[in-house]
């Protein structure tokens, strides 16, 4: 028996269709994806708030619900800002029964490590006044020796002036500046600035010190360092470069 022919070819508008329904199925993902990776002026969607917008006044706008026009208001009388009580004046102010400490604190333990640090900070926020030897001769103090601006006194620390501040009152200055020196308490943590004073400690000791207390080996290698690079009596490598030279004691 033969069976009629039929034409088995799918009509284009069904084809279409489906072809346009795909096309509609892909604009959510698309969409997802575009709010995904891409960035916008407008907040995102948010379906579930959760409390996580609400209404606020933004700093230095106004608000008539105060006598003085100001949404900004100031902390109630007594309020210590958590992680700022300082109440140990030795390791956060540098005094001892109001007047400066002598000492390092207890919680400042003084070793290689603590120099290190130190030597590391000092030459970061210090050095480009001080100079890296503590004589006032840093790039800063030298570029406005010579510029319009006109120059300044960098304080020796090795000098009697700089040798009269007790450990506390050093840790202090570094912290809130002294004359025209700023201060650095927003850059350099409370643990650095100690870390700090303990090395300009051992930079005045090493220009106080007296020769007879360094050992001999150490005088022979710092009188090679004294003289010329490249002399045939300083028996010392050319390219070695010259530290901070001891003087004679006071």
């Amino acid at each position: 028996m033969t069976l009629p022919n039929k034409d088995t070819h799918v009509p284009g508008w069904i084809i279409g269709s489906i072809i346009l329904i795909n096309m509609f199925l892909l604009i959510p993902p698309v969409l997802v994806a575009k709010a995904r990776f891409s960035t916008s002026r407008s907040p995102r969607i948010h379906v579930f708030y959760d409390m996580d917008n609400q209404l606020k006044f933004k700093a230095q706008s106004a608000n008539d619900l105060f006598r003085d026009g100001r949404a900004a208001r100031l902390p109630v009388p007594g309020t210590v800002a958590r992680g700022e009580l300082n109440k140990d004046s030795h390791y956060h102010w540098g005094t001892v029964d109001g007047e400066w400490a002598n000492s390092f604190p207890p919680q400042v333990d003084v070793n290689a490590a603590l120099l290190a640090r130190g030597e590391a900070r000092y030459g970061i926020y210090c050095a480009p006044c001080h100079g890296i030897s503590g004589h006032g001769d840093g790039m800063v103090a030298r570029r406005t020796a010579v510029s319009d601006y006109g120059a300044w006194t960098v304080t020796d620390l090795s000098s009697e002036k700089g040798l009269a501040h007790p450990i506390g009152e050093l840790f202090n200055i570094i912290g809130y500046g002294i004359n025209t020196m700023p201060g650095y308490k927003s850059q350099i943590p409370v643990e650095d600035r100690w870390a700090i004073v303990a090395h300009v400690k051992a930079i005045q000791f090493s220009q106080s010190v007296d020769v007879a207390e360094i050992p001999a080996n150490e005088q022979q290698r710092l009188e090679a360092m004294e003289k010329p690079a490249g002399s045939d009596e300083s028996g010392s490598d050319p390219q070695q470069g010259s530290g901070t030279q001891p003087r004679q004691g006071r």
